[in-house]
């Protein structure tokens, strides 16, 4: 297992990559993983809080990241094989490597009892 971190421009590009990963359909149509990697979806991480008063009124408005962030704890590490041409391709996690940011600290999420750093 591998944890790595992601930032795409916006949620529908992470989503299209997420789903790049696999999915099935059950009986009523919703769609389910069809691989074992965790997938936590940070969004627009808050880069500096807001302040407020007293009375919570907003002084200064909060700021986020421009990008989209996602964490991935990666299991799979069966590389899919190419029907037609029966080729191995590459990992799922190389095909986000686009998107892979390098953190020198564990970040604002954890997988619990798997560290980022080691």
């Amino acid at each position: 297992m591998i944890v790595k971190k992601y930032e795409f421009p916006n949620e529908k590009k992470a989503d299209e990559y997420i789903k790049k990963l696999g999915v099935i359909k059950d009986d009523e149509g919703n769609e389910h993983p069809a691989h074992k990697n965790s997938i936590v979806k940070l969004g627009f991480i808050c880069t500096k809080k807001g302040e407020y008063n007293d009375e919570g009124e907003q002084i200064q408005a909060p700021e986020f990241a421009e990008k989209y962030s996602v964490d991935v704890l990666w299991r799979d590490s069966i590389r899919p094989v190419d029907e037609e041409t029966e080729i191995e391709g590459d990992l799922p996690l190389d095909l986000w490597a686009d998107y892979e940011i390098v953190l020198d600290d564990e970040g604002v999420h954890a997988f619990m009892g798997v560290k980022y750093i080691k």
